[in-house]
């Protein structure tokens, strides 16, 4: 069965499974079964993201809970700071955590830290890069002028440049959105005669794309670079490069453009797994208006020697490709250091590797996926370094700053599973999940056995991220519920599955959250939410949840859910 199919298959037993866990509500005991009076919404959160440790930021922190207080709230998840970096703190800092904790129970607001991120790295890639997930690498290198630098690679497009057309037709592309009509041969080229030309999107799907299929090999690393010029361009952060497979994205990047501008490069680094043969994108997706012209797409092995993780499990070997000669790091090369950036190692003198010899090196490389805000980097849940380093910033953590709760910030883990680490533990991507959840919770168990640990629900769900083929994850999160802690409650997210969700997580007898607005320009996400919850055995609350800083309807919507709770009370 092909990955497509299979994904298919999947995803209808998870409705299966979801019609399951609704039909086992009647059979729930007495015990776990909830009403409504007076505990489905004893919980009733704000989402605090994306202010900075300091005075300016403290100062709005206080003015949300003020309106929170006013409006009938009664806790608040503490998502800035990187509370999961505490044990570098300065004074200051810890003062100014202090002063938020102080204000907070001054004014009856729980607070409730979050952080412990596995999808996004948060603050442990700042005490070690490596505590990062890794895929095993080959890099072709030579040695030269007392240096080993990487190889230049051909282009492995066909018509890159471009130049090979018929009309507005480009050879050797599986597509480019109706030729003619959105994209045009265009002689305002970066180099050379032509380039592609895309307008008129706006007028059709949105969409003006060009895309190329390309075979790959297993354990190579690839950049794919494009330039790109731009006019009157609405809105630019449509404008994509993605690599897929099979419908599934491996990773991407939204470059940082202007409306307007000039030629411009940019480029996408990709560590291919296990795919023989994958898609790349570029254009734009949703496009409104504006034009933008797209020349000399390149993809090639690239040979960097930035990002190589370096700890158990990601072993090192340099050895010749014109010889049996295998080197020894520190002796015949420098130590290779886990960098974002690194072009070159020095070769000391007394070395027995050859000027102008061709090498190989044998790695593992740390792969990521872009966003308008930087990187995204997963980290490996098999390191027990890592819960080591867990374990200190919790513990100081509570130290600080007690807490009777902890949202686990597990959500969208969208690379793994390739170490020797991952790969030797004899266990499934799912079963890695649930047993890294169960060593988080416990953890805090060991701190105060009264802590109730939370998480966010997709990458258990199986209507959500719980599935195959998921990004560049290596191995199947399928089945990743069976796994968890009984006691672990659950934080619901995705608003199209909340009724599936829900119904999911309270027929494993999982007490559940909704995690509610998201940014919207009104309440109707959370008044569908209330009437979810509302139907839910089990569930304990909501949460009005901005990524954006949006915090104009956090009075209307602590009304809103004070009302509902009001009035269920009273039932």
């Amino acid at each position: 069965m092909n990955k497509i199919a299979w994904t298919r298959k999947a995803r209808a037993a998870a409705r299966v499974i979801a019609m399951l866990a609704a039909l086992h509500l009647a059979f729930l005991p007495a015990a776990f079964a909830q009403s409504a009076e007076g505990s489905l919404l004893k919980d009733r959160w704000f989402f605090c993201f994306g202010y900075k440790r300091d005075r300016q930021g403290v100062d709005a922190i206080r003015s949300l809970i003020d309106v929170a207080a006013d409006h009938g709230l009664n806790g608040m998840v503490l998502s800035s700071f990187n509370l999961d970096g505490i044990t570098r703190w300065n004074e200051s800092d810890i003062s100014l955590l202090r002063e938020i904790v102080d204000y907070c129970s001054a004014k009856k607001i729980e607070w409730i830290p979050t952080g412990f991120s596995a999808g996004y790295g948060g603050a442990a890639l700042s005490f070690d890069p490596s505590f990062a997930a890794a895929l095993p690498v080959l890099i072709s290198l030579k040695a030269e002028g007392g240096e080993i630098r990487s190889v230049a690679t051909k282009n492995m497009l066909v018509n890159g440049d471009l130049e090979q057309r018929d009309g507005d037709r480009f050879a050797g592309y599986g597509f480019h959105d109706l030729p003619g009509q959105i994209s045009f041969a265009d002689s305002a080229a970066a180099s050379g005669q032509t380039c592609i030309r895309f307008e008129n999107f706006g007028s059709f799907s949105g969409h003006g794309r060009i895309m190329q299929t390309v075979a790959v090999k297993p354990g190579r690393a690839y950049r794919f670079s494009l330039k790109i010029k731009t006019e009157n361009l609405d809105p630019v952060s449509g404008i994509k490069a993605m690599v897929l497979s099979e419908g599934r994205s491996l990773t991407s990047v939204a470059p940082t453009i202007a409306a307007t501008q000039d030629w411009t490069e940019f480029s996408l680094d990709y560590i291919n797994a296990d795919e023989s043969e994958i898609r790349l994108y570029a254009g734009i997706w949703q496009g409104k208006s504006g034009t933008f012209w797209l020349d000399d797409l390149r993809f090639s092995e690239y040979g960097s020697l930035g990002d190589i993780a370096r700890r158990d499990g990601a072993p090192l070997e340099l050895r010749s490709r014109d010889r049996d000669a295998i080197f020894a790091e520190g002796r015949d090369f420098e130590p290779v250091r886990c960098l974002r950036e690194l072009d070159r190692l020095a070769i000391p003198p007394g070395s027995s590797i050859r000027d102008g010899e061709n090498l190989e090196m044998s790695c593992y490389k740390i792969p990521y996926v872009s966003h308008e805000f930087g990187r995204q980097i997963s980290l490996c849940m098999s390191n027990p370094k890592l819960y080591e380093h867990w374990e200190a910033e919790a513990r100081r953590l509570y130290e600080v700053a007690p807490y009777k709760r902890f949202l686990l910030s597990m959500d969208e883990i969208r690379n793994g599973g390739g170490c020797l680490l991952c790969q030797s533990s004899g266990l499934s991507m799912a079963q890695i999940l649930g047993n890294c959840l169960t060593r988080q919770r416990d953890i805090f168990k060991a701190i105060d056995p009264g802590i109730e640990v939370l998480t966010w629900s997709d990458m258990l769900d199986p209507a959500h991220n719980a599935h195959d083929n998921y990004y560049g994850v290596v191995g199947d999160f399928t089945g990743s519920w069976n796994y968890i802690p009984k006691d672990l409650s659950i934080m619901c997210w995705l608003y199209k599955t909340r009724d599936e969700s829900l119904g999911f997580f309270s027929g494993l007898g999982l007490k559940t959250y909704g995690a509610a607005y998201y940014d919207a320009s009104d309440l109707s996400n959370p008044r569908d939410w209330l009437v979810s919850l509302k139907n839910t055995d089990g569930a304990q609350g909501i949460m009005y949840t901005s990524w954006q800083k949006k915090y104009a309807l956090l009075a209307g919507f602590g009304d809103l859910v004070s009302s509902a709770s009001a009035e269920m009370d009273s039932k």
